[in-house]
């Protein structure tokens, strides 16, 4: 709490295209590259391990990373597809609460099974849940309230929800989640072609070739020296390189990129942002 507490008070400069959007107070993707404490502790906690035994393998990598801090808007019923460049198969989503669920909102809600469901492209972001199978899927709802310290996990292409308050503002409570993607085992990059915003590193790699390196680190069964030395080094941040390959990609991706203005605010304004590793130093 104290390392989110710092990074909010010190926005770094990629964070503000997702708070401009109005859809969160703060917003960060791939934490872990710029804030040494956040990168520590996907190392070393136990969440590495939990995600291992869910998955069932024996290998775990970073796709991406992402800190949420109050969903103002909520999100209506939705698939994860900023994955990475990672295919569903081989990937898991998980949360790490650092708050309380409220008792009226901000409890994430599941459609069990959804999953499994045929009837939405994989380029789809927000679903109507109302055609297709999904009407009797949505039938069998799971909503959990997690507590500070909880850790949610769950398939990719489950379809859910968050409902955040009903004035769209939080007040001076809190709701914190650092969550992300993670890579199972030994996996292809399939990143070409697509508008990823978690795959913006200098990096040549091509569909096929191994998701593995210091862009995507592994967490399990243990930290690589190499890679954290890259991360300490200041490789594994975005580039412009990389931003250029994601705006080549975007007319690739226009349905996935048209889905997300369904939410977007564009009145609200970003803060001042720094362009600083954070609280902790650069991470070992």
């Amino acid at each position: 709490r104290t390392v989110t507490k710092w990074q909010v008070d010190h926005p770094h400069m990629w964070a503000s295209p997702g708070v401009a959007s109005g859809l969160y107070d703060y917003i960060q993707r791939n934490v872990w590259s710029t804030n040494g404490a956040y990168a520590r502790f996907m190392y070393h906690s136990p969440v590495a391990s939990c995600l291992a035994q869910l998955g069932e393998t024996t290998e775990v990598r970073i796709a991406t990373d992402l800190l949420m801090v109050n969903p103002n808007k909520g999100f209506k019923w939705h698939q994860d597809n900023q994955n990475g460049p990672v295919t569903f198969d081989k990937a898991l989503r998980f949360w790490v609460t650092l708050d309380d669920t409220p008792f009226d909102h901000g409890a994430p809600v599941y459609i069990k099974g959804s999953h499994e469901n045929t009837c939405v492209p994989e380029s789809a972001v927000f679903v109507d849940i109302s055609t297709g199978e999904l009407a009797q899927l949505a039938t069998n709802l799971l909503e959990f309230r997690p507590k500070a310290g909880d850790l949610l996990v769950w398939h990719p292409r489950t379809i859910h929800k968050i409902d955040g308050p009903s004035t769209q503002d939080w007040g001076t409570r809190l709701r914190r989640v650092l969550g992300g993607t993670v890579i199972l085992g030994d996996a292809p990059y399939m990143g070409e072609g697509k508008a990823l915003f978690s795959d913006l590193g200098r990096h040549a790699l091509q569909n096929g070739d191994p998701l593995k390196g210091p862009l995507f680190p592994r967490i399990y069964p243990s930290s690589v020296k190499e890679e954290r030395l890259a991360r300490e080094r200041g490789e594994c941040t975005r580039t412009w390189e990389g931003v250029l390959r994601l705006m080549s990609n975007m007319a690739a991706s226009a349905q996935q990129m048209a889905s997300f203005t369904n939410v977007l605010n564009v009145d609200k304004k970003p803060p001042a942002v720094e362009d600083s590793d954070s609280q902790g130093g650069r991470a070992g």
